[in-house]
């Protein structure tokens, strides 16, 4: 049996008398109308309790969603804004570096080019000290437009400290457009009021992204200056364009559906949010007598269904007092009928059950059939009857004879149970059973009660639990082991680093076809293998500085596929299928080139000489959540490369580790155990997820997905270039590595510079402080003993904040990129250097020097 059993150890055979006195019946009818009459007052009262509370509920969640639709307005306008101001204060520094460079007929189209980039700017001009019109985004109007009397220019020109200003709603001279123009000022070298320059953004662009937000018919949203000034509304209502509305600025701050809106003279409800950085104010209003039209339509059906029910209910409590007197007759059989029912329901959480232990008689409610898989409708008499007609699953039917059993023979206090049944349908359900059974006077178990409910989503949930925090051990496991591995490369980067810059060296000096030459060229064999390996190592780590830009993922596996192709051994057959176009991923093209090689590379170990590799790019877009083997994707657009084998497969044991690092079934030497894991580091990186498909003697199928970012097209290489040479400058080169500073100055002595190198980053910066112009610029490392790279980098910069500060590491992340551009840093080269790298470096900060404030 199943389920909960209710035990009021009552004896079997104990009934009330019947045939009371008629006196009892009057009793009863007397409270029965007493009681109706309470009851219908009390939903009468619960009625206007609700619509009371739905009025204040209408209001409350009126105002929460204006506030809602007004902080979200006011967040994309600040956007919109600031996308705006981003763009006139690059023009405004670039019109002071290139003014004197560019000549006059090129400022326009340059001016155009600029624009493009904020498609809400319909046209930028730069405004002379005088008001004219110097220079357009767009076709200038000839003869030259004087502006001088504009709220812009006046607010600009008087008012240095104006910052951004945003116009009133202005017709443009130039085109005769409707618009609002946005300003900042242009000062000379000396700090003095050199012009303005303006970006104009139509009212039609500017109010686009309003009219998508549904604040019904009778709602509006308006845009204001802090002063008051209305500058956008939607609906638009002309009239009120420009005027002054200080009450809309700053509305009541408690939701009140009584506010007079100025413009229109209707009551509104209002919500008004700040334009982060910005002087503007947004408000979202909506007419008070719709919004509130729901809660007083819903009062007169509550009003309505009330009346009718409490009708209703007094002709019931009538019906029902006269039907009181017929009850006399079988009271006897009622109250037989309610101790079984009572007793039951008491211990009842879904279905319930009754079985007379002596008589095996067994009585089950509809939903105790259902929940065993019976049916609603199937009749079931006996215990026995039940037991030969549901399928308990054969792993649970001992423990649940042997619980009931215990129960029986009075071992435990109650019956509980959990077992699993199959229904029609073939799935197995788990049930909770409990119960308890009541006793005669001797302690023999007579009657057994309970209950029974459906305990698989539980289950299910459970289960999920635990291969979450399975999920969450591989995680933590994996970013430790990362953490060991990136620490280790970091101190190998500087061993490679001096390999590698004193063989290029001894490489320079070398006679060629020398015995010499031979053995420099296979030290640099080995050294480049080595930082490959590095990279593999931080690539698993994630803390390489890995470039985050798109990447065109079809032109690394096509480059993939053909480095492949040449090497491929003859039983080897390579079938392709891309088609995933100019599909970009943000991320770095030699993680992604390696996720391909590593992962058709093990296709063709597992094939072992003889087999079909099939590689497969491909876009899918999709439109719900879904949950791979390793990682989970949102809805959207992906690209799916998909590489396939026909090899041996891959055993259940190793399939759980293949992602493991160090974790290889290759022989000793023939592999690290980086590759697969240097592939899920990677593609977790990157906001992607790895599904894995594998059978036994059959073959296995790879899933990559990563998420598209926009197009690109496949850029062509430039070529090899000469080293760029500087001219005398004096660099200082800090690392606690002394063979690495030694290499350092003789390397940028070579390309023509005077280094001058320490080995403590302490002394560095003392002696930058005794002496701050006698260095052109800082070449440090990052991690130091006594101060780091980026502490370092602070000092000098509050010595001297314009010194060029190239910073090296072997071992950093976004935030390091972050922080070391926060400080200033002009960029962050990855060890081990190459000397090309170090030119390169060099002679872009020269070329590009920092403006001091």
């Amino acid at each position: 049996m199943q389920s909960v059993l209710i035990s009021n150890e009552i004896p079997p055979g104990s009934h009330v008398e019947a045939g009371a006195p008629s006196i009892r019946f009057n009793r009863l009818r007397l409270g029965i109308g007493l009681l109706g009459v309470l009851v219908i007052l009390a939903f009468a009262g619960s009625s206007a309790y609700d619509a009371w509370r739905s009025y204040g509920r209408s209001i409350s969640a009126t105002q929460r969603e204006l506030d809602t639709v007004a902080g979200a307005l006011a967040e994309q306008t600040s956007w919109t804004v600031q996308a705006v101001d981003l763009l006139l204060l690059d023009t405004a520094r670039w019109y002071r570096s290139a003014s004197r460079d560019l000549p006059p007929e090129s400022f326009n189209q340059a001016l155009a080019i600029r624009a493009a980039g904020v498609p809400q700017v319909r046209r930028v001009v730069i405004i002379d000290a005088h008001g004219d019109q110097l220079y357009a985004s767009r076709d200038l109007t000839r003869p030259i437009l004087n502006v001088a009397d504009r709220s812009y220019f006046l607010a600009q020109r008087d008012h240095p400290d104006a910052g951004l200003f945003m116009s009133e709603p202005l017709v443009t001279r130039s085109e005769g457009r409707a618009a609002v123009v946005l300003s900042r000022r242009l000062t000379d070298a000396r700090g003095g009021f050199a012009g303005v320059v303006t970006a104009t953004v139509d009212l039609d662009d500017l109010t686009q992204f309003y009219r998508a937000v549904n604040v019904g018919t009778t709602g509006a949203v308006q845009l204001l200056r802090d002063d008051g000034v209305l500058l956008l509304r939607h609906p638009s209502m002309a009239s009120a364009i420009g005027r002054k509305f200080p009450a809309l600025a700053a509305p009541p701050v408690a939701p009140v559906a009584g506010f007079s809106n100025p413009i229109d003279g209707k009551v509104d409800f209002v919500a008004s949010a700040p334009v982060r950085a910005t002087r503007l104010m947004l408000a979202v209003t909506r007419e008070a007598a719709v919004a509130m039209r729901p809660w007083r339509n819903e009062t007169i059906r509550v009003a309505a269904r009330t009346l009718v029910i409490a009708l209703l209910g007094a002709l019931t409590i009538v019906t029902l007092l006269r039907q009181l007197k017929r009850v006399a007759a079988s009271e006897r059989a009622l109250r037989e009928s309610e101790e079984r029912y009572a007793l039951a329901m008491e211990g009842a959480n879904e279905g319930h059950f009754d079985w007379d232990v002596a008589s095996d008689r067994l009585f089950l409610s509809p939903k105790m059939k259902t929940l065993d898989g019976l049916g609603a409708r199937r009749e079931v008499g006996s215990r026995t009857d039940w037991i030969r007609r549901i399928v308990m699953h054969p792993d649970d039917a001992r423990r649940f004879e042997a619980t009931l059993k215990d129960h029986l023979e009075g071992r435990t206090a109650r019956f509980e149970c959990e077992y699993r049944v199959r229904h029609p349908d073939g799935e197995w359900h788990w049930l909770l059973a409990r119960g308890r059974c009541l006793r005669d006077s001797t302690g023999r178990p007579v009657r057994f009660l309970g209950s029974a409910m459906d305990v698989t989503a539980q289950k299910q949930a459970e289960i999920e639990k635990e291969r979450l925090e399975a999920q969450l051990r591989q995680s933590q496991k994996m970013e430790a082991i990362g953490t060991l591995a990136g620490g280790i490369a970091h101190d190998f980067n500087n061993i490679l680093g001096a390999i590698l810059g004193y063989g290029e060296l001894a490489l320079q000096e070398a006679a060629q076809e020398s015995a010499l030459r031979r053995y420099l060229d296979n030290v640099m064999h080995a050294t480049e293998r080595g930082k490959i390996l590095v990279e593999r190592i931080l690539g698993f780590s994630r803390s390489g500085l890995g470039d985050r830009e798109p990447v065109n993922v079809q032109s690394v596996v096509m480059e993939t596929l053909e480095l492949l192709g040449a090497s491929l051994p003859p039983g080897i057959v390579l079938e392709s299928k891309i088609a995933a176009g100019n599909a970009a991923v943000i991320g770095d093209a030699t993680y992604l080139h390696q996720v391909a090689m590593n992962l058709c590379t093990n296709a063709i170990h597992a094939m072992q000489g003889d087999g079909k590799l099939t590689v497969t790019l491909e876009r899918r877009q999709l439109t719900e959540e879904s949950t791979l083997a390793r990682g989970s994707l949102g809805p959207g657009p992906y690209v799916r490369l998909v590489i396939a084998d026909t090899g041996a497969g891959i055993p259940p044991d190793v399939l759980d580790r293949m992602f493991d690092p160090f974790f290889t079934t290759k022989e000793v030497g023939e592999g690290t155990g980086l590759g697969l894991s240097l592939v899920h580091g990677i593609v977790t990186d990157l906001g992607g997820a790895i599904d894995v498909t594998t059978k036994v003697g059959e073959g296995t199928t790879v899933e990559i997905w990563l998420p598209v970012a926009g197009e690109i097209e496949v850029r062509a290489d430039e070529g090899d270039a000469a080293l760029p040479q500087g001219s005398g400058q004096i660099v200082m080169i800090v690392d606690d590595e002394h063979a690495l500073v030694t290499l350092a100055e003789e390397v940028t002595a070579q390309l023509g510079y005077e280094p001058i190198g320490f080995d403590s980053s302490q002394a560095a910066l003392e002696a930058f402080r005794a002496k701050p112009d006698g260095f052109d610029a800082v070449l440090t490392d990052e991690a130091m003993r006594e101060l780091t790279g980026t502490e370092l980098a602070q000092e000098i910069r509050k010595i001297r904040p314009a010194i060029p500060i190239i910073m090296m590491t072997g071992y950093g992340g976004g935030n390091f990129m972050n922080h070391a551009n926060d400080i200033g840093v002009s960029e962050v080269l990855r060890k081990p250097l190459r000397r090309r790298d170090l030119a390169d470096s060099l002679a872009h900060a020269f070329e590009h020097p920092i403006i001091e404030a």
